[in-house]
């Protein structure tokens, strides 16, 4: 299997942290542009119609992108530390956990990034091979769900270890991904914010996340 990434973008980030936690050996590639690492490659592009990333490619030539579907899959074939709930409800209180922090912080994010930086004028959103506008109000609407996201998440782990219980999931290396992608664009924790101040600094730490 091969795993493609772009730089330091937190949606491959995701599955990277995931493979490391679990111990997992798969060769991870590239996939921007040499002459213009802004853009994924044309190549990339022309064998992958989801011009997204991550994706990852089979043995087969079959392949699997968006980070939850692969990190799914990944689960399936490495079940040991499991990361995505061991029973049906831990399963499920993962599943939710990591589809709110994507939406409500990573999205969030996104969306300062997608509308702010002068290296995606014209693209918008991630995918089209179409020009997609900046929208600065989405930059402003971003900032201001961002900061709705952190007071959720810092009242769940002021009486929770991570997100979805006692031991680290997929819930929390998306949080922390969203959370890392929001501090490289001057989009700090919240002084206040406290649990999620300590969760950070503890998460930031770990072997699959510091390397």
């Amino acid at each position: 299997m091969k795993l493609y990434k772009w730089m330091s973008a937190p949606n491959p980030r995701r599955v990277e942290i995931f493979v490391a936690e679990k111990g997992i050996d798969i060769e991870i590639i590239e996939a921007s542009d040499p002459a213009n690492p802004g853009q994924l490659s044309a190549e990339f592009c022309g064998r992958y119609p989801h011009r997204r990333v991550p994706l990852l490619e089979l043995d087969d030539g079959d392949w699997i992108g968006e980070a939850a579907a692969i990190c799914r899959y990944l689960e399936t074939l490495y079940p040991d530390n499991p990361l995505m709930g061991a029973t049906p409800k831990e399963i499920a209180i993962v599943e939710m956990w990591d589809r709110l922090v994507e939406w409500e912080g990573l999205m969030a994010v996104s969306e300062v990034f997608r509308n702010t930086h002068k290296l995606f004028v014209g693209r918008g959103l991630a995918g089209y091979d179409r020009e997609i506008p900046q929208i600065p109000a989405l930059a402003e609407r971003g900032e201001f769900r961002l900061r709705l996201f952190f007071e959720k998440i810092d009242e769940q782990l002021g009486g929770h270890t991570f997100l979805a219980g006692d031991t680290l999931s997929f819930a929390d290396i998306t949080a922390f991904c969203a959370i890392e992608f929001g501090i490289s664009r001057r989009l700090a924790i919240p002084d206040e914010c406290i649990h999620v101040q300590d969760w950070y600094g503890r998460v930031s730490k770990r072997p699959g996340v510091a390397n």
